[in-house]
C-alpha cells in the first residue's frame, strides 16, 4: 500500500470505518461478518467498506459463492507504521494529526482486542503446557519519559531505528507460517 495521505486520514476519522478497518486488520472477512460483529445494517457496512476500498485502506481478497449469493472477502491494506509516517507529513494540519492519533489507536485497539481474545481462549495451554506456548517474545511493558526536547529527540531516534530493524525482520520472514504475532508500540501524552 502507498503511504497514507490526507484523504485517507479523513476516511479514517469516521468511527464506523475505523472499527471495520480494525476488524479487517485482524482477519479477512465479508461485509456480512463485519455487519454482524459490529451490529450494523448490511447496507451501512457496505457503504463504509466502499469508502475504505476507494481510499485503498482495504482490498478485496477473494469471492465465494454461498447459496445464490456471492460473498466478497476483504482484508486491511494497512501497513504497520504507515499512520505514524503520515503524521510527520508537512501537509497534515493539527486536526488531521489528531485524527491520525485516533486512527492509530483504533488500529492498535483492534489488534490488542484480538490478541487478548486469543490469549483468553488459549489461557490454559499458553501457561500450562510448555510445548504449546508461543515461540515469540511474550509480554507487555511501558516506559514514561519526561517531555523535554532531549528525551523527545532520543525517543524519536530510538523508535526510528527500532522501526527500521522490525521492517527488515518482517521482510526477512514474509509468510513462513500462517500464525503471526504483532509487536505494538505507541506514543501518547501521559500526566
Amino acid at each position: 500500500m502507498k503511504e497514507i495521505g490526507v484523504e485517507q486520514i479523513k476516511v479514517l476519522s469516521d468511527a464506523n470505518r475505523l472499527a471495520i478497518l480494525s476488524l479487517l486488520s485482524a482477519k479477512e472477512m465479508t461485509t456480512t461478518q463485519v455487519s454482524q460483529l459490529l451490529g450494523m445494517s448490511i447496507q451501512n457496512t457496505q457503504y463504509h467498506v466502499k469508502k475504505l476500498l476507494e481510499a485503498e485502506l482495504i482490498s478485496q481478497t477473494k469471492t465465494e459463492l454461498v447459496g445464490n449469493l456471492v460473498e466478497k472477502y476483504y482484508r486491511s491494506a494497512f501497513e504497520p507504521g504507515a499512520i505514524g509516517q503520515a503524521a510527520d507529513a508537512k501537509t497534515v494540519d493539527i486536526s488531521e494529526r489528531i485524527n491520525l492519533v485516533f486512527a492509530a489507536m483504533g488500529a492498535i485497539k483492534g489488534i490488542l482486542n484480538r490478541g487478548i481474545r486469543l490469549l483468553d481462549e488459549k489461557r490454559d495451554t499458553y501457561f500450562a503446557k510448555v510445548e504449546e506456548r508461543p515461540r515469540y517474545p511474550f509480554g507487555a511493558n511501558y516506559v514514561i519519559l519526561p517531555d523535554t526536547d532531549k528525551s523527545s529527540a532520543d525517543a524519536e531516534t530510538f523508535i526510528s531505528e527500532m522501526d527500521e530493524r522490525l521492517r527488515e525482520l518482517a521482510e526477512k520472514h514474509p509468510q513462513e507460517k500462517k500464525e503471526k504475532f504483532a509487536l505494538l508500540y505507541a506514543v501518547f501524552p501521559y500526566q
